[in-house]
C-alpha cells in the first residue's frame, strides 16, 4: 500500500496467499452469515458476518478490512481464523468485508464504501444482528489498515477505536508518473472493464498491481488522477493531514523486519498521531505482513483484545 516505500512490496505475497487461503477453508461450518451492507448502481457489496456463541446481544464488533493494495483481495480470503476466534471467545462480534476495488473504483469511493459499512452496522446491523452501535472497532491490514484510519477522519461516524496492522503513513512521496496509453495495449490491463469490483481474483488482480507498480501507474490507478501534477488533491487522502485530537484510539502493529513497508514508517506514523494528540499505541514484532504477521505472532491477538478492553471498554 505504500507509496514511497523503497523495498519490494511483493516479496512477501506467496506465503501470504498461502495463509490466507487455509483460513479461508477453515470457514466451512463456523456460522458465517453474508449480508449486503451497501449496493452501488445495482452491484451488492458483501461483508461475511460471524456472531459469538451461547451468549445474547448487544455485541461489540470488530470491522476488519484485507489488503491488497486497493486492487485484489475479499472478504474470505482476509481474516486469520485464529484472531477471528479469538475476538468470538471474548463475546465480540466479527465483520470480514469486502468494499469496491481500483482501478474500476477510485479510492475517494472506497473510502465511502469503509464508512457507509459502519453506518449499516449502527442502523441494519444493530436492529437485525444486536450489535451494540456503541461499541465498534475498526482493524485492517496494509491497504484494509489505510481503510480503517480512513474511518476516524470524520469524528460524526468514527468508530471506537482503530487497530492497524502493516500500515504505512502512504502517499507521502507519489513520484513521477508513467505512461498513460500502454494501458490502452494489450496486456494486464485488459482484466480491468466497466463493472465494480468488489470481490478480487487473487491471480490477475495481482498481475494487474504487479503491471500498474512495474509501469508507474499504481497511483494513478487508484487516484484517477496524477498525484504529482495535483499535489493539493492528496489532502484529503494524506493520514497526516486528516488525523486529529479527537481521532479515535489507535493501535499500530508492525514488524521489525517488516518486507513491504519499513519499521520507520509506522514509527513516523505514530509520532505524527502523538503530536496531534491522539491516544496512539505501537506495538512491535519481529516478523509477518498483514494476515501473516498475526498468523507468526499469535500473542499479538492477545494485544489487540486488550486493547480493545483497556480503550473502548469491550
Amino acid at each position: 500500500m505504500c507509496a514511497g516505500s523503497r523495498r519490494n512490496p511483493l516479496t512477501y505475497l506467496h506465503l501470504c496467499l498461502l495463509i490466507s487461503f487455509l483460513s479461508a477453508s477453515a470457514l466451512a461450518g463456523s456460522g458465517k452469515q453474508v449480508v449486503v451492507y451497501k449496493t452501488v448502481s445495482g452491484h451488492e457489496i458483501h461483508a461475511n458476518l460471524f456472531l459469538p456463541k451461547d451468549t445474547e446481544g448487544p455485541f461489540p464488533t470488530v470491522v476488519y478490512f484485507h489488503g491488497g493494495f486497493f486492487i485484489w483481495g475479499n472478504r474470505d480470503h482476509a481474516l486469520s481464523n485464529e484472531f477471528r476466534q479469538s475476538l468470538l471467545s471474548h463475546k465480540i462480534a466479527v465483520v470480514s468485508a469486502d468494499y469496491r476495488l481500483a482501478p474500476e473504483t477510485k479510492l475517494d469511493g472506497i473510502m465511502e464504501d469503509a464508512s457507509d459499512l459502519l453506518r449499516w452496522l449502527r442502523s441494519a446491523g444493530s436492529k437485525d444482528f444486536d450489535l451494540d452501535p456503541n461499541k465498534i472497532a475498526v482493524a485492517g491490514s496494509s491497504a484494509g489498515g489505510y481503510l480503517a484510519l480512513t474511518t476516524g477522519f470524520d469524528p460524526e461516524c468514527s468508530p471506537n477505536a482503530i487497530i492497524t496492522i502493516s500500515v504505512s503513513p502512504g502517499f507521502t512521496d507519489p513520484g513521477s508518473m508513467g505512461d498513460v496509453s500502454i494501458l490502452d495495449e494489450p496486456g494486464p490491463y485488459d482484466v480491468v472493464g466497466d463493472s465494480m469490483i468488489s470481490y478480487g481474483d487473487y491471480k490477475e488482480r495481482r498481475k494487474l498491481m504487479r503491471f500498474l507498480a512495474k509501469n508507474k501507474l499504481f497511483l494513478y490507478s487508484i487516484f484517477g488522477f496524477d498525484p504529482s501534477e495535483e499535489p493539493d488533491a492528496l489532502k484529503k487522502f494524506r493520514l497526516q493531514e486528516n488525523i486529529h485530537s479527537d481521532f479515535p484510539p489507535t493501535l499500530l502493529i508492525h514488524a521489525r523486519n517488516d518486507r513491504a513497508i519499513p519499521m520507520d514508517h509506522v514509527e513516523r506514523l505514530h509520532r505524527i498521531m502523538k503530536e496531534k494528540g491522539c491516544a496512539s499505541e505501537l506495538h512491535i514484532v519481529e516478523n509477518g505482513h498483514g494476515e501473516e504477521l498475526i498468523k507468526l505472532n499469535p500473542e499479538s491477538a492477545d494485544r489487540m483484545i486488550s486493547f480493545l478492553q483497556d480503550q473502548a471498554e469491550f
